[in-house]
């Protein structure tokens, strides 16, 4: 595994002097590849990363490790086979909806990750992946709306659960989680990338709704749209993050 002296080159690899920036997208399936169930999206963040950052100088190299249907606690343990062995100077982390989520088709009546499991192991990633002198960017989760057949029926048959007549039901346990994110990435000085708040933000301007930003039909996983909203979102926070230290390393 690379030293941790290896932060250096990286602090230089926004100007070129070092070849590209290697950056790992670690998530679930807001972050995957979507080509082989939602062919309509044509690019997810990742794939539009390198290409949003080049106009600020910056040569990157983006690899998605994002699988469907996981959570923080999978990622935490699929870490070094998928994050640590890419040799990342930057890497991307987004989870929330399915650590919240409650498989109540399954007979289940709470979130498969308690909030607590859910900082920790958000806490555990990055502390890994700082040792090894990676940079990091945490995203809180994009928030849903009913949309999918299939979990109204499921929560309407379990009242009590997520309310399926309230705009924002399905969003009353996703709100907590992505308050933690917020909180993990202030504590431990992190950068975050409030995807959440801009999606809700977004609504707020009239005309415009959080479903202009989600699959039709799904509800819970950003279309087009939402994709490149996220990638201008982490484009601008990654370069904020680049530009200044190759400066002062341009001019000592």
């Amino acid at each position: 595994m690379r030293p941790l002296t290896y932060v250096l080159p990286f602090a230089l690899a926004a100007s070129g002097a070092f070849g590209q920036v290697r950056i790992v997208a670690l998530g679930d399936s807001t972050t995957a590849t979507a080509r082989d169930w939602a062919p309509e999206i044509k690019q997810v963040y990742s794939d539009c990363l390198p290409g949003a950052l080049a106009p600020y100088g910056i040569s990157a190299v983006v690899v998605n490790a994002g699988i469907g249907d996981t959570t923080t606690r999978q990622a935490l343990a699929r870490l070094d086979r998928d994050v640590r062995s890419q040799h990342p100077d930057l890497v991307v982390v987004q989870f929330g909806i399915n650590d919240s989520w409650i498989d109540v088709d399954q007979g289940r009546t709470q979130p498969r990750l308690s909030r607590s499991e859910y900082r920790a192991n958000l806490r555990a990633i990055m502390r890994r992946l700082r040792r090894d002198g990676a940079r990091l960017v945490l995203m809180t989760p994009n928030p849903m709306r009913w949309s999918d057949p299939y979990y109204i029926k499921a929560f309407s048959e379990h009242p009590g659960l997520l309310d399926v007549n309230e705009i924002r039901g399905i969003d009353r346990l996703l709100d907590g989680y992505a308050q933690d994110v917020r909180e993990v990435a202030r504590s431990d000085s992190v950068a975050l990338v409030d995807v959440f708040d801009a999606f809700e933000h977004y609504a707020k301007i009239p005309g415009q709704s959080i479903e202009d930003l989600l699959l039709a039909g799904d509800g819970i996983h950003p279309n087009q749209a939402g994709q490149n909203l996220v990638c201008r979102m982490l484009t601008a926070r990654i370069a904020e993050m680049l530009a200044p230290r190759s400066a002062e390393q341009s001019h000592p």
